[in-house]
C-alpha cells in the first residue's frame, strides 16, 4: 500500500530577502480582517497534467472556506490584478507526474517584487494531492496568523438512508465521504473520542447502546451497556472522561465514566430529562438539556457534577450545546415563535446570547466547533433533507457544504 509521504520540508530564502525591504508577514497579516492573497495556477514540469484536485483550486478554496482571505485566483500572475483588489502576496507552483506519484512544489511570494517568501515540498501516491494541498494550505495559515489550520480535520455525521442511521466521515469541506457502519439499524449521537476513534449510540440491541470504533478501518465494539438506555456521548480531550446520558434510575440523567468504560457515576438527580452533555475545553465543566424547570433548557455543572446552574432563559425548547474551542461560547439550538430551530450561542456565565442562523429556510441543529473556533457546522434541515452548513460565530460566511440531503448530527474532530 502507498502512503502519503510528506517530502523534506525546505526554505528559501534568496539574499534580497535578508535586507530591509524583506516581506514581513505579521505585518501584512495585520492589516486586514480578510487578508487578500493571489493563487496562481500550477505548472507541470513534464506535461502530464492533473486530471482532479488540482492543488492550487484546493488551496484556493480552502482559503475562501475559512473566511479569513479574499481569494483572487488566475491562470497566470497578473500584477495588475493582484493591485487593484489590494493583494500583496500570492502562491504558484509547479508539479512533477510519475507513475502513481506526484510531487509538488509551492511557492509563497511577494507581489511587489515576485521574490520567494517560502516554499514547501510535498511528494506521495497521487491519491492524496487533496491532502497534500490540505497540509500546504496549514503552513500558510500558521505562517500568518500563528495558528493551527484547520484543513485536515474530519466531520463524522449520522448519513440517513430511510429507516437505516449510519456513521460516515468526511473530510472538513464535504469531500472523501465513506461510511464507518454498515447495518440496518439507528446509529446516532457519533462522538471524536480522539483523532482516529470515535463513540456513538446504537440500536443493534434494540435499544441504544454506546459503541467504539476505528474511523481508519470501520472496526467497532459495544463500549457502554447495561439494560438501560445510553445516549450522546461527549468526550473530555484532556483525559478521556465520557459523560453519556444514560436512564439506569429511570429518566435520563447525565452519568460520566473512565475513558475505559469502568467507574460509571450519576451526576444529575433530577425528575426531569438530563441530556446532551458537552465538555469544556478545560475539562473542568459540562453543558448539558434539561427540562427540569419544565422546558428543555442548558446548563452547566463542574465535572462532579457540583454547581448545576441554568444557562439560558430564552427560547421554548433550547438543546445540543456545544462548548466552544476557546470555552468562551457555547453554541446551541433554540426553537423560536415559529417552531423552527435556529443556532445560538451564549457565554458559559449566561450573557451575550446571540442568534448566529437567520433567514434560513429550513431548521438548523446540532452545532459543532471548527477545531480552532473560526466557524461552527450544523445542520440545516428542509423537508425530508438535511445537510451541512458551515458559518462564523458571528452569523457572517454561510456556505452550503454538502447537497446529498442525507447528513445529520455533525462532530467535528480536533486538529
Amino acid at each position: 500500500m502507498k502512503y502519503l509521504i510528506i517530502a523534506v520540508v525546505f526554505l528559501i530564502l534568496p539574499s534580497t530577502l535578508f535586507s530591509q525591504q524583506r516581506f514581513d508577514l505579521d505585518v501584512y497579516a495585520s492589516r486586514f480582517d480578510s487578508i487578500p492573497i493571489g493563487i496562481v495556477d500550477f505548472s507541470s514540469t513534464n506535461d502530464l497534467e492533473v486530471e482532479r484536485n488540482a492543488p492550487w483550486e484546493v488551496v484556493a478554496s480552502d482559503f475562501d472556506f475559512s473566511g479569513r482571505f479574499h481569494v483572487v485566483s488566475t491562470p497566470e500572475y497578473d500584477s495588475a490584478l493582484f493591485i487593484d483588489n489590494g493583494v500583496g502576496i500570492y502562491i504558484d507552483g509547479e508539479y512533477t507526474i510519475e507513475g502513481d506519484n506526484i510531487t509538488i512544489e509551492c511557492y509563497l511570494r511577494d507581489v511587489a517584487t515576485r521574490n520567494l517568501i517560502i516554499g514547501k515540498k510535498y511528494s506521495g501516491d497521487v491519491r492524496f494531492l487533496r491532502n497534500m494541498a490540505h497540509r500546504y494550505a496549514n503552513e500558510v495559515v500558521e505562517m500568518l496568523f500563528g495558528e493551527r489550520g484547520i484543513f485536515e480535520s474530519k466531520i463524522v455525521f449520522v448519513r440517513t438512508e430511510g429507516a437505516r442511521k449510519n456513521i460516515a466521515i468526511m473530510d472538513f469541506d464535504g469531500h472523501n465521504q465513506k461510511l464507518l457502519t454498515n447495518t440496518n439499524v439507528i446509529n446516532i449521537f457519533p462522538k471524536f473520542s480522539d483523532n482516529n476513534n470515535i463513540l456513538w449510540s446504537s440500536y443493534q440491541r434494540g435499544k441504544p447502546d454506546i459503541f467504539r470504533g476505528s474511523i481508519t478501518d470501520g472496526a467497532h465494539e459495544i463500549f457502554i451497556y447495561n439494560r438501560a438506555m445510553q445516549v450522546s456521548p461527549s468526550v473530555s480531550r484532556i483525559d478521556g472522561t465520557i459523560a453519556f446520558g444514560c436512564s439506569r434510575a429511570g429518566t435520563l440523567d447525565i452519568y460520566t465514566a473512565n475513558a475505559d468504560g469502568s467507574n460509571v457515576r450519576r451526576l444529575t438527580v433530577t425528575r426531569g430529562i438530563d441530556t446532551s452533555p458537552s465538555w469544556s475545553p478545560n475539562g473542568r465543566q459540562i453543558a448539558f438539556t434539561s427540562d427540569r424547570s419544565g422546558r428543555p433548557q442548558i446548563y452547566i455543572m463542574d465535572a462532579d457534577g457540583a454547581n448545576q446552574e441554568r444557562v439560558t432563559f430564552e427560547g421554548r425548547y433550547n438543546d445540543a450545546p456545544a462548548w466552544s474551542p476557546r470555552g468562551d461560547k457555547i453554541a446551541y439550538v433554540s426553537m423560536g415563535l415559529g417552531g423552527r430551530f435556529d443556532i445560538w450561542t451564549v457565554s458559559p456565565d449566561g450573557s451575550d446570547h446571540f442568534q448566529v442562523t437567520k433567514d434560513m429556510r429550513g431548521s438548523n441543529e446540532y452545532p459543532t466547533w471548527a477545531p480552532d473556533g473560526s466557524l461552527i457546522a450544523f445542520t440545516s434541515i428542509v423537508g425530508d433533507r438535511s445537510d451541512l452548513y458551515v458559518i462564523r460565530p458571528d452569523g457572517s460566511n454561510l456556505r452550503r457544504v454538502t447537497t446529498s440531503g442525507d447528513v445529520g448530527m455533525p462532530d467535528w474532530s480536533d486538529f
